[in-house]
């Protein structure tokens, strides 16, 4: 009978440090700023811990997640009273891959308490609903037949490729007097100079054009630097080919977003206000010097 009461003493006082070891009132929740973003936009994670003072405890998010990169963390805010301690910290997240995407759940350590799962849409920018379908037209035949300008056209281009080998003819005996052809400047140098040279849009008229531009630059640095056929690529390939060269997910978000507003601007009919003429100009260098210090991938 003595040990029967010595087992049940024992069981009830297991029972009661198993209890202490969690503190009551424990919990942990996650929210975000919203539930889709475009490929290279962030989006924000809210992780919030409640315990009792003297039990701090919180999430661990792991650098890297399916379909996701971890860009900043901020510091954990604790908020403490007598009876309440509360953990906060604010995670930054983004995606390149398009399609539905589940944050998983995290876990509290030492517990078995889990936060909710999130689910996220990425994609791309979206069509404008008031923008017109039109229709694919019939093929219209066009007779054949060789105009007058034509011809004309036929003959200057034969007398400048005349022109032109005669001076191919009279460089050879040139070259060994010291004479040689300007080289071009380096891709960073060139691209640099052009963005200097280039004016900011003063009328409306000037905007497509002042973007346009701005693309121009980046794309050419890109294929003279890398080798890259800049002019067949989209948006899309472009951030697929930067994610393997360039390795740091916010610098990558920069330039996404640097290409973002240029398709914007030239494509959905934008028209940013003039404060962002200089910011974009300024993104574009940044972008530069960020492509420049970064060594090709063969």
């Amino acid at each position: 009978m003595k040990k029967a009461l010595l087992y049940i003493g024992l069981l009830v006082l297991a029972l009661k440090a198993g209890a202490q070891s969690v503190p009551t009132g424990l919990s942990a929740d996650v929210s975000a700023d919203r539930q889709a973003i475009l490929i290279g936009e962030p989006i924000r994670l809210t992780l919030t811990v409640r315990s009792t003072p003297g039990h701090p405890v919180f999430v661990t998010i792991p650098d890297s997640l399916p379909h996701f990169e971890v860009l900043t963390r901020s510091k954990i805010d604790t908020v403490a009273d007598k009876d309440l301690l509360q953990l906060q910290q604010v995670v930054t997240l983004t995606s390149f891959d398009s399609g539905h995407w589940e944050i998983p759940a995290f876990e509290l350590a030492g517990t078995d308490i889990v936060t909710d799962s999130l689910g996220v849409d990425v994609g791309f920018i979206p069509m404008k609903p008031n923008d017109q379908l039109r229709d694919i037209k019939d093929i219209v035949p066009v007779k054949f037949s060789i105009p007058w300008w034509i011809i004309g056209v036929s003959a200057i281009v034969l007398a400048v490729l005349i022109v032109l080998l005669v001076r191919t003819l009279r460089s050879r005996h040139e070259i060994t007097t010291g004479k040689r052809a300007a080289p071009l400047d380096p891709p960073f140098e060139e691209a640099v100079k052009a963005l200097e040279d280039l004016a900011l849009p003063v009328a409306t008229a000037d905007v497509k054009p002042y973007y346009t531009r701005l693309d121009a630059i980046l794309k050419r640095f890109l294929s003279r630097n890398f080798g890259w056929k800049t002019s067949q690529f989209t948006t899309t390939d472009l951030l697929t080919h930067l994610q393997d060269t360039v390795t740091d997910p916010g610098e990558r978000s920069a330039i996404a977003e640097t290409l973002r507003l240029e398709d914007a601007v030239k494509f959905a009919r934008f028209y940013p206000g003039n404060d962002l003429h200089q910011q974009a100009k300024e993104r574009v260098r940044k972008a530069l010097d960020i492509l420049h210090k970064t060594t090709p991938v063969s």
